[in-house]
């Protein structure tokens, strides 16, 4: 029971239950710019809090992690600036949160591309690949990794042609860090084919691509550790 001399009882908890909600948003806000710091710096502090508490309004924090809160934040925002021609900062957005997914995932240990060397020529187009839990994959109309690059820390945000065009990104925690890389449009089409789980063949001819544009993006993949298991397609 709280008592303090000179005061009812119900003031003093009322007071206690201010600072709780206080504590609480700022905690809120905090973890959200924690998650968002390229979206912050480039819609700037104010109007970043102001979204902030738009969002929580709408998606307060059910868990007791906070990891998760700003996981529906990027859809949100895709709703919150349609038609007011900043409708790319959700796309910048689901890159930041991407990379939050891709820290919070589990590490696996990686295979070389010598893996391959030993596989029979016909089975070789049937072989699926098994990728390391952290890569995500994120697409754009924007040029949403030139801006994510361009507003590191410890630089000087630098301006972003955003009529330059779309950009696609695969971003994985590799060595202990999250690394974000930036793909041609057909190197993206076809690692997301093969990140599906589709075989080597199938996954070319679906994106469209050739065996040229496979070879480069296996070695990519392999030399980066993002490969984690090469799979025999089952005995028909």
């Amino acid at each position: 029971l709280l008592v303090l001399a000179g005061r009812d009882d119900s003031s003093a908890f009322g007071e206690q239950v201010d600072v709780y909600r206080n504590n609480a948003w700022q905690f809120f806000l905090r973890a959200l710019e924690r998650i968002y710091p390229v979206t912050q710096r480039r819609v700037g502090a104010e109007f970043f809090c102001q979204l902030a508490h738009e969002y929580r309004a709408v998606n307060p924090s059910r868990r007791g992690d906070l990891h998760w809160i700003g996981e529906a934040f990027p859809a949100w925002l895709a709703g919150r600036l349609v038609d007011t021609g900043y409708d790319w900062l959700a796309d910048l957005a689901q890159l930041e949160w991407a990379c939050e997914e891709s820290v919070a995932a589990t590490h696996l240990e990686p295979v070389a591309l010598d893996s391959l060397a030993g596989v029979a020529a016909e089975v070789l187009p049937t072989l699926t690949l098994q990728w390391q839990p952290s890569l995500r994959l994120v697409s754009s109309a924007f040029p949403i990794w030139s801006v994510w690059q361009a507003n590191q820390p410890q630089q000087v945000a630098a301006a972003v042609d955003l009529e330059a065009g779309g950009e696609q990104c695969a971003v994985a925690c590799v060595t202990d860090r999250v690394a974000v890389y930036r793909l041609e449009a057909p190197d993206h089409r076809l690692l997301r084919h093969l990140h599906a789980g589709v075989p080597l063949e199938a996954a070319t001819a679906a994106a469209a691509t050739d065996a040229t544009t496979l070879g480069r993006l296996l070695g990519w993949a392999f030399g980066e550790g993002l490969v984690v298991r090469v799979v025999n397609a089952p005995a028909a």
